[in-house]
């Protein structure tokens, strides 16, 4: 079977990455850095998702020759002029991601201007040393109060207008579909069936 090296050691993108590539019937033996007891880690200085997602890809692609993806990825809020995007991770450094939203929350109680974007860029690094980049975003809004346990990251507080529910609240079976990351890694599984 082929690998691909999976450029995180979060375990909720871990999981929801390869639920994704089995329900779009493929078959890879996936790798991640902790399978290769890698400590090391890239500097995310980049200033754009598709910077970010190339420096990690390139790193761990450098490191173990690999087939690589990794993706950068963050909450755009409207209100807040698209912060805080790529610094999504690291927004409210002090704060678990609850007291996140509950904060993201509270700033915007009074707020009617509460769309937002779940943005994922995935870079590929294939065989060749061929780089490719895809894009999904998912549209909604910021919740009036966070929602839901089957999420993770600002997934309780992130409303799609549809469904009238967080994506915590949707959980898995929406997100494994028509979340940012599927969107990106559906374009990415259909270019690049042939690239192992």
């Amino acid at each position: 079977m082929n690998k691909l090296f999976i450029a995180s050691n979060n375990a909720h993108k871990l999981s929801e990455i390869a639920d994704i590539l089995i329900d779009n019937g493929v078959d890879l033996e996936l790798v991640c850095p902790k399978d290769m007891n890698c400590t090391e880690e890239p500097i995310e200085d980049g200033m754009s998702f598709e910077e970010n997602a190339y420096i990690k890809a390139k790193f761990y692609h450098d490191l173990y020759h690999l087939p690589t993806i990794a993706d950068d990825s963050g909450i755009c809020i409207d209100y807040l002029g698209g912060k805080p995007g790529i610094h999504s991770a690291r927004f409210l450094p002090e704060m678990d991601y609850p007291h996140k939203c509950a904060f993201i929350v509270d700033m915007m109680k009074d707020v009617t201007q509460r769309g937002a974007q779940f943005v994922d860029c995935l870079c590929f690094i294939d065989q060749n040393e061929e780089v490719h980049y895809y894009l999904g975003v998912n549209e909604g809004s910021i919740a009036y109060k966070p929602a839901g346990e089957k999420g993770f990251g600002y997934d309780p507080i992130f409303l799609i207008p549809q469904f009238n529910q967080t994506e915590a609240e949707l959980g898995e079976e929406y997100k494994n579909v028509y979340s940012h990351r599927a969107k990106a890694l559906k374009k990415w599984i259909i270019d690049a069936k042939d690239k192992f």
